[in-house]
């Protein structure tokens, strides 16, 4: 195997489990330190490093040029952040917020415009 593909994989799975960690805190555990930052902020900061390695991973498995892979990326991504969202109605002080996830797909969009100049566009 690709030593690359490998370690694409690799983070993709750690930021999604980093991320299914962080919503199964319930609301009444979250540490104060996190009352600090803006809510929304941290939504973005972890979605778009969940696009960086999205869109890598992508690039690793597919021989699919820029275009499609962005928007792969994309709908992937945002797909995950209304699954996450949905999946905080199961934890206690937690609920869904259609902001967050409009900050998740924002997260997502700036890391596929970031991709697009790192690794697509032409030299």
């Amino acid at each position: 195997m690709d030593r690359k593909l490998f370690f694409a994989r690799l983070s993709l799975i750690a930021v999604s489990v980093g991320i299914l960690a962080g919503s199964s805190v319930p609301g009444h555990k979250i540490p104060a330190a996190f009352s600090l930052t803006p809510d929304k902020l941290i939504h973005c900061i972890e979605y778009f490093v969940l696009g960086i390695v999205l869109l890598r991973w992508l690039k690793g498995e597919s021989e699919v040029k820029t275009t499609p892979l962005i928007i792969l990326t994309l709908i992937i991504g945002s797909a995950w952040g209304i699954l996450d969202e949905n999946y905080q109605r199961l934890i206690p002080g937690r609920n869904p917020d259609f902001w967050d996830w409009v900050l998740d797909t924002t997260g997502i969009l700036i890391a596929a415009i970031v991709g697009y100049f790192i690794w697509f566009r032409e030299k």
